[in-house]
């Protein structure tokens, strides 16, 4: 039983009647250090009566039988507190629980839509904490995610960037903000990238197919970012922080802050940041157009109409400009210089929140958004051809507009010895772009290259018909605590998704020269059409505690995903001398996914291992369809039957006190069973291995090792990439205060031997040859 460094127990006896046959019983729950309520506390008594505390930090169990009570309450960042109690009449019980501080194997997360200890999970799930967001020089969420086993960076720039979870990537991804999905292109898309992470919490990442309450799309896995909040206190509060950082391999500066307001009922945040970056310098030279600028601006509102009852409203803006594309191959030829001129997305979100509306219905919440991703991509390209001899600008400028509207609501049970959550998931995303192609022709001389005559062409086309992508799912899952040492959970989910598409010709009209209009329309052109799409996913979980500090899981799981709109519908011709087409007739996919893991963590020590398999039929990929001519399609397709599997592992113990050390190894090999080929953008086997040194409790410093081996089971037109090594060194200064400023301060050198190496997954996506050089750091988080 863990204990607490203060409580206390007041029964307050409102009538006292031995014939009473049912008593009432509130318990009032606050935190010793400053006294606030804490809300959402889980409460049960003797395993059979089960609560959660409101805003106001009580609980009230109602009608219970006089006698004797085992109390448990827990809450994230605070000691678990037991007590034995026995109760003759209605009472209050007043409990102040201790602060503790997370030990190394305490991280709580959220991916199963309700908080639960990383270690309980029946599947494997990687966790980014607030502490390491705060000293890491990362540009980008997947940067932040990079060195966790079984993900990889996959590079479109510097800015640009996407995870691959092993083994899949993009399409085969869900990403969340705060639960609220993202819905855009698939190429390019840079979704990841736009994100404050001044104002981020956590990252949670499902890795694989092992949940089936994210719906179509998450065959690879799950991304959820969780922003910052705050928490409700007695009195007026207003608390503040600055973090500001310098990269010097791009001689980036970012300045962020962040303001919390609260008081007994309300809490008010307001954040944003401001960055902006030179090209990246790598070991053979600078990276041109690598450079970008962005910021942020977000704030949130919440308060209690009524006990047990909150709302909450969310707004965030995030803006990129002049935001430079090295990456993109091969839909940009190599002569194109390609750039975001400006990104934007936009996120509203309202959320109502009822808990103990009975005494098994613990929690209630309903929640609408709105998020809007403005991209707009711009490519110059100059090309020189004969016959006669030519030189051809071409600017293409396509611009899009992403909508998506969503809907949740859940219910939460408690009962017994059964966790049960049930709901409503409702999503539709809209698209409408166009694409520019302004082209200036000049006609040269073939003996001194003067311009003879010069001609302009203006292209206006549809990369995707305008349409709609609509998912509508209900779900159900349940965690049955079959003994103390053995959890079985069970899930499932039906969707319903439809999808429409306005009639679209290619090119729309061509504005020649002399003002001339050519509307012939019988290049490409899409059908207006309507589809339908049934589908479900179930999962099976198991967790077989063999002691207090180790455990088996085993998680079976059933996948599908739908095709998106551009797998379904694109037509991108960049002049690269490739065009890359849809298919209407894409199949979805379908997999079966397997994970078998085994934890280990005592104190000072913490083991994670698993093996899996991902199953999937119908795999939409690409292909070349030659249709006659010099130019190259690209052409979506199902490739049949793929198989991903492979291992991960991650190793951190504290040898002692002052010595930590650290290892993780990935590997996983995808194959197309049809053709007996390997699948493309498989990261090679790769892992860390590193040495933390804690001096004294304000300082640390950290040495590690990124190590990858060669990566030469590549599919057809994929390069082989070498193996190479990078070592890394940070120092972190924590806690340092001063009055009622806390600081906390982090500076380090990334590739201290400024080795040049290839990043595979950036390699496949373009002209990224050669990895950021030596960088130099600093990182300042400062608290008031």
């Amino acid at each position: 039983m863990k204990t607490m460094v203060l409580f206390s127990i007041i029964a307050l006896i409102q009538f006292t009647s031995f014939a009473q046959s049912s008593i009432d019983l509130k318990i009032k729950v606050n935190s010793v250090e400053i006294n606030d309520p804490i809300t959402n506390a889980n409460i049960t008594l003797s395993e059979k009566y089960f609560g959660t505390t409101n805003n106001f930090g009580e609980a009230v169990f109602e009608n219970l039988p006089i006698g004797k009570y085992l109390v448990k309450i827990s809450h994230l960042s605070y000691k678990t507190y037991e007590v034995n109690i026995e109760i003759l009449s209605d009472s209050v019980l007043s409990i102040k629980m201790d602060f503790e501080s997370l030990k190394m194997q305490d991280v709580i997360v959220t991916s199963n839509r309700y908080e639960q200890n990383i270690q309980m999970l029946p599947y494997s799930v990687s966790s980014i904490t607030k502490k390491e967001i705060e000293m890491s020089p990362s540009i980008t969420v997947s940067d932040l995610l990079k060195n966790e086993s079984g993900i990889s960076l996959l590079r479109d720039g510097i800015w640009g960037t996407e995870v691959s979870i092993r083994g899949l990537s993009r399409a085969n991804v869900v990403t969340l903000i705060d639960g609220n999905r993202i819905e855009t292109s698939t190429d390019i898309s840079a979704r990841l990238s736009m994100f404050d992470l001044n104002d981020v919490e956590r990252i949670e990442v499902i890795k694989g197919a092992a949940s089936s309450l994210y719906g179509s799309g998450a065959t690879g896995g799950t991304v959820n970012i969780i922003s910052k909040s705050g928490s409700y206190t007695n009195k007026l509060k207003l608390i503040g922080s600055y973090s500001g950082g310098y990269n010097s391999v791009n001689n980036l500066f970012s300045n962020g802050i962040n303001l919390i307001a609260s008081g007994n009922e309300w809490i008010a945040k307001f954040s944003g940041i401001f960055r902006k970056a030179d090209n990246t310098q790598t070991p053979s030279g600078e990276l041109s157009n690598s450079q970008f600028e962005d910021n942020s601006f977000s704030a949130l509102f919440q308060f209690k109409p009524f006990e047990d009852q909150e709302i909450k409203f969310n707004y965030q803006q995030f803006n990129a400009y002049d935001v430079g594309i090295p990456g993109g191959a091969p839909l940009f030829p190599n002569t194109a210089k390609v750039s975001y001129p400006e990104e934007l997305r936009r996120l509203l979100s309202a959320e109502y929140k009822i808990n103990n509306l009975s005494r098994f219905l613990v929690k209630l919440t309903a929640k609408y958004y709105y998020q809007f991703i403005s991209r707009d991509v711009e490519n110059t390209t100059v090309l020189m051809r004969v016959q006669p001899l030519r030189r051809i600008t071409a600017l293409v400028k396509p611009s899009a507009d992403h909508n998506t509207d969503g809907f949740q609501t859940q219910a939460d049970f408690k009962f017994s010895n059964h966790y049960f959550i049930a709901g409503f998931d409702f999503w539709t995303r809209n698209y409408n772009g166009i694409r520019s192609k302004e082209q200036k022709i000049e006609i040269l001389n073939s003996s001194d290259s003067s311009v003879i005559r010069t001609n302009y062409i203006t292209t206006l086309e549809k990369p995707l018909p305008d349409a709609d992508f609509s998912d509508a799912g209900i779900y159900i899952q349940d965690e049955i605590r079959l003994s103390d040492n053995f959890i079985l959970t069970l899930g499932g989910r039906y969707d319903f998704i439809w999808l429409k598409n306005s009639e679209t010709k290619n090119p729309l009209y061509v504005i020649l020269s002399n003002g001339t209009v050519n509307s012939d329309t019988t290049n490409y052109f899409w059908e207006a059409k309507s589809e339908t799409n049934k589908s479900y996913a179930l999962n099976i979980g198991l967790l077989y505690s063999i002691t207090e500090y180790s455990n088996f899981s085993f998680n079976a799981a059933r996948s599908f995903r739908s095709p998106s709109l551009e797998e379904r519908y694109q037509f991108i011709d960049l002049n690269a001398g490739i065009v890359r087409i849809g298919n209407p007739e894409l199949k979805p996919e379908q997999g079966y996914f397997f994970d078998l893991g085994f934890r280990f963590f005592p104190v000072n020590l913490n083991i994670t291992t698993s093996i899996f398999l991902n199953s999937l039929d119908d795999m939409v990929s690409e292909t070349i369809a030659y249709d006659g001519t010099t130019i190259d399609t690209l052409k979506k397709i199902n490739i049949g039957k793929a198989l991903l599997y492979g291992f991960e592992y991650s190793i951190n113990y504290r040898v002692m006190n002052q010595i930590s050390i650290y290892n993780t190894l990935s590997y996983v090999r995808g194959l197309n069973q049809k053709d007996d080929q390997n699948l493309p953008q498989i990261s090679p086997l790769n892992g860390i291995l590193g040495i933390e040194y804690v001096p004294l409790d304000w300082m640390s410093a950290d040495f590690s090792a990124i190590l990858f081996s060669n990566q030469n089971k590549v599919a057809t037109g994929e390069l082989t990439t070498p193996g190479y090594a990078i070592f890394n060194l940070k120092f972190n200064f924590v806690n340092l205060k001063l009055a009622n400023i806390k600081a906390g301060f982090s500076v380090g050198i990334e590739n201290i031997l400024d080795k040049e190496y290839r990043n595979h997954l950036s390699t496949n996506r373009g002209f990224i040859i050669s990895e950021p050089g030596r960088n130099i750091f600093l990182r300042a988080n400062i608290a008031f």
